[in-house]
């Protein structure tokens, strides 16, 4: 599958309606999606015949996506019930719901019967939910190799990461930053869409490389 062909099947995708401050919600557009998984693919291998875990996975898109590119097996896994809705509905209408997992739960408590190859999540950046992203980090190196994982950008928050990353027995191995378009999602938005920079890290698990 080609990139562009990857993200229109995504752009079909019913996407959620709601979304919520606490949780930091924010839909990770389908071009966004595409390019991660398809550079992941193409650079690494680290999604075709790969068991993919998307951690906060929201309305699916990474897990769908993956999926579309040839994982083996993918699980999606999110706290909130009608975010799961969606995914199953989305994995239905891409004819890939046979070989993808939908997960009730919280990533801080997660236990998986299965061992996982590579980790996709966009988390919340930690912004209203102080630590909300380093405990997304904490279980995606403890059940996955390869890490794929979406934050704030800046020189402290880069600095900070790296070295909890390191103690938890891992290292970034690759690290691109993009904008990342949110729209007006909440009442405090002031503006139609506003372009937040992103750090994107592809994480190792050292004993496992």
């Amino acid at each position: 599958m080609r990139r562009r062909d990857l993200e229109i099947a995504l752009e079909s995708m019913k996407r959620l309606d709601e979304y919520s401050v606490s949780l930091e919600q924010y839909p990770t557009p389908a071009s966004i999606a595409a390019s991660v998984l398809y550079a992941a693919q193409m650079e690494h291998r680290d999604i075709t015949n790969r068991t993919v875990c998307d951690l906060g996975c929201g309305d699916g898109i990474f897990a769908i996506g993956a999926a579309l590119l040839g994982a083996s097996r993918v699980i999606g896994i999110d706290v909130q019930s009608k975010a799961l809705k969606a995914s199953q509905m989305n994995s239905r209408l891409l004819g890939i719901d046979d070989i993808v997992d939908w997960i009730l739960g919280d990533v801080s408590s997660l236990q998986l019967c299965c061992p996982i190859d590579t980790v996709v999540s966009n988390p919340p950046f930690g912004v209203k939910n102080r630590g909300a992203d380093l405990r997304f980090l904490k279980t995606a190196i403890s059940i996955a190799d390869v890490i794929y994982s979406m934050h704030l950008a800046g020189d402290k928050n880069r600095v900070f990461l790296s070295k909890e990353i390191e103690k938890l027995g891992a290292k970034v191995t690759q690290l691109e930053t993009f904008q990342f378009p949110i729209g007006r999602l909440f009442e405090y938005h002031k503006k139609p869409k506003h372009l937040v920079d992103v750090d994107l890290y592809r994480i190792c698990v050292k004993e496992r490389e």
